[in-house]
């Protein structure tokens, strides 16, 4: 969305993305796209990969490089950064990526990610929270810019009154997403329909495989997998209420594509800054017990469901419209190629 926003703008955009298939460099939609990432987890084969990726940046040669969230990628290109000249822009994508807690996770990667992220010409933040962290943990000043979407009309809106199941969506992650929790919360309310969405976690094959068979046992719970993003926003669309249950997050994009057909958040245990507990955009529950009793209000309640849903969509148009948002990422990417 960025990218092509950004070509609208007049800016001459490439992308630098996986390595699939033969095809190296292709042009989509008027954007120049290289296919050199190799496949970044883990820390085998580390030079090659590290090699790869600098042979794709220095194919672009671009006056900025943006790089969201991936601590190799933000390694290998403020290393590139450095020996060519060009700017170079992190931007973080979720807690993990700043809470020295879960950066431990990372273990001797975590350094050099660290002082690649310090190198930064600008590192933007999601939330207060992450700025607080970027500042006192990392002696980095960082601007917010949270994650942004278009709002459709209010005529592709259904009636809370004819929508029909409760929405989870999401990767099958055991240690951030926590699916299972989902599943939980569908057999304590059978009565209710579920919707479960989202692709295998390639990190855990084995605990995606055992959801997806404890979701298909469950009658009133219908297990989707991985949906084309070109498809999934009518299941938001007619969904009662998303679920988020996770441990962690950063700013989820879940909650925007919610939001923007008024179906109301309810979450587990992420506040985003506070925003679910001090305005009527959804539910916070806290704990497990409070969350079967969120979605049984909202089930039966159209009106509660009506006012959290509309609530959220103008929380959304007032500070998440894509085009506002657009306008202070113009702002840093140009400063950052000024003093480059």
């Amino acid at each position: 969305m960025l990218a092509t926003a950004l070509r609208d703008r007049g800016y001459d955009v490439s992308v630098l993305t996986l390595k699939y298939g033969s095809t190296q460099r292709k042009t989509v939609d008027g954007i120049d796209v290289f296919c050199a990432i190799p496949d970044v987890r883990g820390v085998s084969r580390a030079p090659f990969k590290l090699i790869q990726t600098v042979r794709g940046l220095r194919s672009i040669d671009a006056d900025v490089y943006y790089v969201r969230g991936n601590d190799f990628l933000c390694m290998a290109t403020a290393s590139y950064a450095c020996m060519s000249g060009g700017g170079f822009v992190y931007a973080v994508a979720n807690d993990s990526n700043v809470d020295p807690a879960l950066l431990e996770s990372r273990g001797v990667l975590r350094y050099p990610y660290i002082r690649a992220m310090r190198s930064a010409d600008t590192v933007v933040a999601q939330t207060s929270h992450q700025q607080q962290l970027l500042s006192e943990e990392h002696g980095i000043d960082a601007p917010i810019i949270p994650n942004g979407y278009d709002v459709p009309p209010e005529s592709e809106l259904i009636a809370h009154a004819d929508r029909e199941h409760v929405l989870w969506v999401g990767s099958m992650d055991p240690d951030q997403k926590r699916p299972e929790r989902f599943l939980a919360l569908a057999r304590q309310l059978p009565e209710i329909q579920f919707r479960m969405i989202g692709p295998p976690d390639n990190d855990h094959p084995d605990y995606s495989k055992k959801i997806a068979a404890d979701a298909r046992t469950l009658s009133n719970l219908d297990f989707l997998g991985f949906v084309d993003p070109d498809e999934i926003h009518d299941h938001y669309r007619d969904a009662i209420a998303l679920v988020n249950t996770s441990d962690y997050e950063g700013f989820p994009n879940v909650f925007l594509e919610a939001w923007r057909y008024a179906t109301p958040v309810v979450s587990l245990h992420h506040t985003l800054d506070g925003i679910l507990i001090d305005e009527p955009v959804g539910i916070h529950a806290g704990s497990m017990n409070a969350l079967v009793e969120a979605i049984e209000q909202l089930a039966v309640d159209t009106s509660v469901c009506e006012r959290l849903g509309f609530g959220g969509r103008r929380h959304m148009i007032d500070h998440y419209a894509f085009d506002r948002l657009l306008d202070r990422y113009e702002r840093v990417l140009t400063d950052v190629s000024r003093r480059n």
